[in-house]
């Protein structure tokens, strides 16, 4: 798909990105820091994955709208 090549070969290369990456593993981080595996039931760890599974969807969409913006304005200039 053309949208995967775009962000393999243009976004992932961006400065913003390793920040977006940095942010969203500090989201994950504070998440999973009091998860014991050993005593987690699998409620708990459908909720921890759900939890994980949006915090990367939520950081996608505000990655992907910002290199939106920005392919939008170097088309504009």
């Amino acid at each position: 798909m053309i949208l995967e090549k775009i962000f393999k070969l243009v976004y992932a290369d961006l400065q913003g990105g390793t920040q977006d990456d940095s942010a969203m593993s500090d989201k994950l981080s504070v998440l999973i820091e009091n998860v014991s595996l050993d005593t987690m039931d699998q409620k708990k760890l459908e909720d921890v994955v759900c939890r994980a599974g949006l915090i990367g969807q939520e950081q996608g969409f505000i990655s992907g709208f910002r290199f939106c913006i920005r392919l939008l304005a170097d088309a504009f200039l």
